[in-house]
């Protein structure tokens, strides 16, 4: 129930922010040249840019903090291998 509500809530509040965001703006390309294009799409384009290098950025993070991982268990096994041959001696 909870879930549906906050859905509703969500949607209505985008229906609303949409609603206020339609008017049409200049948009001056690295041409010179202005083009008319709503808002709504502007913001729209601008959300799915930030959201695309986010996730790149976010990618690339976790493939470092993997391949730190990756060496601190190599370098755990190492050293509980030196301990090993220490005790053999």
């Amino acid at each position: 129930m909870f879930r549906t509500v906050l859905t509703v809530l969500a949607t209505v509040l985008g229906v609303l922010f949409t609603l206020n965001n339609f008017d049409h703006v200049s948009v001056h390309l690295l041409m010179g040249k202005a083009v008319e294009i709503r808002l709504i799409f502007i913001i729209f384009i601008s959300f799915l840019l930030g959201y695309i290098v986010r996730h790149f950025v976010g990618i690339s993070r976790e493939e470092e903090l993997k391949r730190r991982l990756l060496l601190l268990r190599k370098k755990k096994h190492d050293v509980a291998n030196d301990n090993l041959f220490d005790d053999l001696e």
